[in-house]
């Protein structure tokens, strides 16, 4: 390795950033320098890492033969390759990259090289350290990070070596959701790199450039493994064998992987008054880190086998059949091709073959089950295996959510007086876009409340005039929509935060429980709900999702003891509720809708 390939402790034990970090440690402590120091390059030998010729070609060539042995191809989109060779060429590039699956890096990796973009050099979790993987990692640019960066001493090296990575415009790359999304959609962003590697840019005065990346795939092995975590089996831990047997996993039929990439993003630029020299308050990071996830979002193509989830699970349980299917993701096709929404190859369900090429695969995977016969069967989600569905059903949520949410609000504003139904579907929808702020990546209130007004346009051109019609008007308007999203998209968000409500309106005004003990809870209140009928969602029994209602309840001050918490927990409870009977209705109209519909089709 040239030292233009590679970074080495000694190199950044010698920069005056890590001198002087070591020096006010020193002082903040009242530690000697040299004890402080030689701790310090344990972390630094750690993290030492470089590009090896021969190890690199190695590990682009392995990377590519695991992807293929169970995806026929990683997909790019040409334009976007092209405008990001640009972005490396011009500036310093940070890729932040969604995180699925243990073969993202691989797919990155293979598509990176096959496109000649520069390679990059990738923060890894140490936990993928064990033999011999380790070593590998150091040789072909992966820096291995320890998952808990709290200790002082660990902190001054990581944020040296990051600060020398800057200075020397090396392209990086990590997983802006430090971990693999559990269900389907996109996490929250982790903001720990990212403000050490913008103060690093901050201090070299450079312009960083964040380049958002999304890797998607038709199929997952790994959903299987969410879907039991979701259920409360533990995470298994990474070793060779566990290595091995993964591989293993992967021969099969699974599609295609996708690779996006959004609109970089200037740091400088985003930071604004900052002029991106000033230290970013923690709202400005987190504004930051929220654009490059929802340009993430925003890139990630629809694909064939989502849209399939997406009519599967919200037929609650009613088994459909092709014309069925075909007939209720019409709208859904055309809605994304009005809006030019990212479309994966084969996302055409409206095509007979590829329809049925889809519902194959999920059958052959055990998320979906024929009945009645192979010629004129119908097809329903699988028992057991909503969990699943609902993970490539997430996985295109956020491209039709705030039609969603205008669906909702026309209803709810239909409630209002007359002459205040305007204001209250803005109201609406702002309770909406809060019900729901632990799930999904927002506009900013003008931006969001514009683009909820353009989906009622096109729900009804003449929404407003409708809506003062009251009831009979907004249901006449969502009677006539060429797609209805609401409870195929929304319901087993909402259903699994009022499970969450009753089970603290149990406590009355008493303090929750800690968390571990609360999802507990409302599991067994989620399995109590099924077996009884009164729960039409199996995929709403998620710990991921009781989890983010957690973080909700907690931010509303539902969790701990005070006199009037009983009454605020049966409030949550009963707002729930009121979105679910919406939701209800929005299902009979679209029910009704697809009946029409399917009488009309020739044959």
């Amino acid at each position: 390795m040239t030292s233009a390939q590679r970074i080495t402790a000694e190199e950044v034990g010698t920069t005056p950033r890590y001198a002087a970090a070591i020096a006010r440690l020193a002082a903040e402590t009242g530690r000697d320098p040299a004890v402080l120091d030689a701790e310090a390059r344990v972390g630094l030998a750690e993290l030492a890492t470089g590009h090896g010729r021969v190890v690199h070609g190695a590990l682009v060539r392995a990377g590519r033969a695991l992807c293929r042995r169970g995806y026929d191809r990683i997909d790019v989109d040409p334009a976007q390759v092209a405008r990001l060779r640009e972005t490396f060429a011009a500036a310093p590039a940070v890729v932040l990259s969604s995180h699925r699956s243990y073969l993202d890096g691989a797919a990155l990796t293979a598509a990176f090289h096959d496109a000649g973009l520069p390679r990059t050099f990738e923060f890894v979790g140490i936990n993928l350290a064990f033999w011999p993987m380790g070593a590998l990692w150091r040789r072909m640019g992966g820096i291995l990070i320890r998952r808990r960066a709290s200790e002082p001493v660990y902190r001054v090296a990581l944020r040296a070596f990051l600060g020398r990575l800057v200075e020397r415009r090396l392209p990086l790359r990590w997983f802006i959701e430090g971990t693999r999304s559990r269900s389907g959609k996109l996490a929250p962003p982790k903001l720990g790199l990212l403000a050490w590697v913008v103060e690093a840019g901050r201090e070299a005065d450079v312009d960083l450039m964040l380049v958002p990346a999304s890797v998607s795939y038709d199929q997952l092995h790994e959903v299987e493994e969410f879907a039991g975590e979701a259920q409360g089996a533990a995470k298994r831990a990474e070793s060779l064998g566990w290595l091995l047997r993964y591989i293993r996993a992967q021969r099969g039929r699974f599609g295609t992987i996708h690779v996006r990439f959004g609109e970089p993003v200037s740091v400088r630029a985003a930071l604004g008054g900052q002029d991106g020299k000033a230290v970013p308050g923690d709202v400005a990071l987190a504004k930051l880190a929220f654009e490059v996830s929802w340009r993430i979002a925003e890139a990630t193509p629809i694909t064939g086998i989502a849209l399939v989830a997406v009519a599967l699970l919200g037929a609650r349980g009613v088994p459909l059949s092709l014309t069925q299917l075909r007939v209720s993701l019409r709208g859904y096709l055309t809605h994304a091709g009005r809006r030019g929404l990212p479309l994966a190859t084969g996302a055409n369900i409206t095509q007979p073959e590829l329809l049925e090429r889809h519902l194959d695969a999920l059958v052959e995977r055990g998320v979906a089950i024929r009945l009645g016969g192979a010629v004129a069967g119908r097809f329903g989600t699988a028992p057991g295996s909503h969990l699943k569905a609902s993970y490539y059903r997430n996985s295109l949520v956020h491209h039709y959510l705030t039609g969603a949410i205008a669906e909702l609000a026309l209803l709810a504003a239909a409630e209002a007086p007359a002459g205040e139904r305007r204001a209250s579907f803005e109201d609406a929808a702002l309770a909406l876009r809060d019900l729901l702020k632990f799930e999904f990546f927002f506009q900013e209130k003008e931006e969001f409340l514009g683009s909820v007004e353009a989906e009622a346009r096109r729900i009804d051109p003449a929404w407003p005039v409708s809506l003062e019609r009251g009831e009979a008007g907004a249901r006449a308007a969502l009677g006539t929509a060429d797609m209805l999203a609401s409870d195929m998209m929304l319901r087993s968000f909402l259903a699994a935060y009022a499970m969450l409500g009753e089970v603290l309106a149990g406590w009355g005004s008493e303090a929750a429980p800690d968390d571990a003990a609360l999802v507990d809870a409302c599991e067994s209140a989620g399995r109590k709900s099924l077996d009884e009928g009164r729960l039409s969602t199996p995929e709403s029994v998620s710990r991921v999702l009781f989890r983010s209602g957690i973080e909700l309840a907690r931010q509303r001050g539902l969790l701990a003891a005070r006199p009037d918490a009983s009454e605020r927990r049966r409030g949550f409870v009963e707002e729930l509720q009121r979105w679910l009977a919406r939701m209800d209705e929005v299902h009979g109209i679209a029910v009704r809708r697809v009946r029409t519909l399917v009488a009309a089709e020739p044959g």
